[in-house]
């Protein structure tokens, strides 16, 4: 009997032991990443050592601890994690081969270099072998690789003219990018690992998660994402972010945690509020995610869930101050203190989940209203503008009674006004 309790005993220990040295691992990496991007190569490379004592590097995970030793200037620690990446199914070879953080390696030891690169470009087309689409992905990993270069150009320029026809280039690609995205979508709904790989995918989403100027756009793709949720054809991480950010675009609560309120130097200072965040490490469970205590480290702060009952509280009295900004904006408009009608709505606005759909309405109306009643409007007609877009982009906007009501006569003739209108 005390040697089946021992036995108990141990195993309960190991599997604990193995849990912690997951979440430690997790933690590490999500360390390493915010090191790295702080160009911070020590401490990096720190805790991807520490990270890869406890759970075996997978091929990305490798490979970005090769561009860490790379850039911090060890070749051969470099050279070491580049063939783990390999053996361990890195196929990116375009990218291998473009990518800025090997120009040391590739500087110190070319012909190292050289067997590398046709090791992976002969890993990358036996990959393709198995794919259903390998030129649909080889195209979207183009667009992407030639993205990614422009933007790295544009970190290392100090130039402010070079810096300016960058950004008119970037302006180009990117506006390239998203209509061939689009037109990608279209011909293929949204296309499968077994099609165009994991690499592929992951591209392509990038395209459509920096498309927030057409978020019509980013909401069509996410349908197509949700029709292979059951299958095993789709990133799951991709998707939790895409949901994510269609609904901080829309002015809703995200579900996944994964969308942050940004400060500087690759931090942030936490999330975005989180619907029924009490929840929300369950639903990230479902999909494979990890922890948002160890995510957050990526971005450089802590993260403690709190309780239903703390997230409760916070809604009401984050809803009592909404009440409280549009009664003093109200009250402001019946007194003809039209800026601080404005300040009051712009504020209340600004809370996630905040204004209901009626409210938006009204605040469109009455600032629509206030620029018929003012010569300097731009800024009313804007604000008006931007409630009703809100609302077009929600499938919440009735244009047929809009177009009925006289209110909004004074904004007619706008560019944004006629554009709720058109067929997309």
């Amino acid at each position: 009997m005390k040697y089946l309790m021992s036995f108990f005993i141990t195993a309960v220990l190991n599997i604990t032991a193995s849990a912690q040295s997951s979440l430690s691992a997790d933690a590490e990496l999500a360390r390493a990443s915010l090191y790295h991007l702080q160009k911070d190569y020590g401490k990096a490379i720190q805790c991807y050592e520490t990270a890869f004592k406890v759970r075996h590097p997978d091929a990305s995970n490798a490979y970005k601890a090769a561009g860490v030793y790379s850039l911090s200037g060890n070749a051969e620690r470099s050279e070491y994690y580049l063939q783990l990446a390999l053996d361990n199914g890195w196929t990116e070879s375009l990218w291998l081969m473009v990518d800025p953080y090997f120009d040391y390696l590739k500087h110190v030891d070319l012909l190292r270099w050289s067997k590398i690169v046709a090791q992976a470009v002969k890993n990358e087309l036996e990959y393709e072998k198995k794919l259903g689409d390998p030129a649909l992905r080889r195209k979207i990993n183009m667009m992407v690789i030639s993205d990614q270069q422009l933007r790295y150009k544009k970190v290392q320029t100090k130039d402010a003219k070079e810096l300016e026809k960058i950004n008119q280039e970037l302006v180009a690609s990117d506006q390239k990018n998203w209509r061939e995205a689009k037109n990608i979508v279209e011909a293929h709904g949204w296309p499968k690992l077994s099609d165009i790989g994991k690499d592929g995918q992951n591209n392509l989403w990038l395209i459509v998660q920096h498309a927030d100027h057409d978020i019509s756009f980013q909401r069509t793709v996410l349908e197509k994402m949700k029709q292979l949720l059951e299958s095993k054809e789709i990133n799951l991480e991709n998707f939790a972010f895409l949901s994510d950010r269609v609904l901080c675009n829309l002015n809703y609560l995200q579900e996944f945690g994964t969308q942050v309120n940004w400060t500087a130097n690759g931090m942030a200072s936490g999330f975005r509020d989180i619907g029924r965040e009490w929840e929300v490490e369950e639903r990230r469970e479902k999909l494979g995610l990890s922890k948002l205590a160890d995510y957050a480290l990526s971005y450089g702060f802590t993260y403690i869930k709190p309780t239903k009952q703390e997230c409760v509280r916070t809604r009401k009295q984050i809803d009592k101050n909404i009440k409280g900004l549009i009664d003093s904006a109200k009250a402001a408009y019946k007194a003809g203190d039209f800026q601080q009608t404005y300040d009051g709505y712009n504020a209340a606005s600004t809370f996630a989940d905040g204004m209901s759909n009626e409210e938006s309405l009204e605040a469109a109306v009455l600032f629509s209203v206030i620029a018929n009643k003012v010569q300097v409007n731009q800024k009313y007609k804007d604000i008006s503008l931007d409630f009703l877009n809100l609302l077009n982009l929600r499938n919440k906007l009735d244009k047929k009674s809009i177009q009925q009501m006289h209110e909004f006569d004074t904004i007619r003739q706008d560019v944004r006004w006629m554009s709720l209108f058109e067929d997309k």
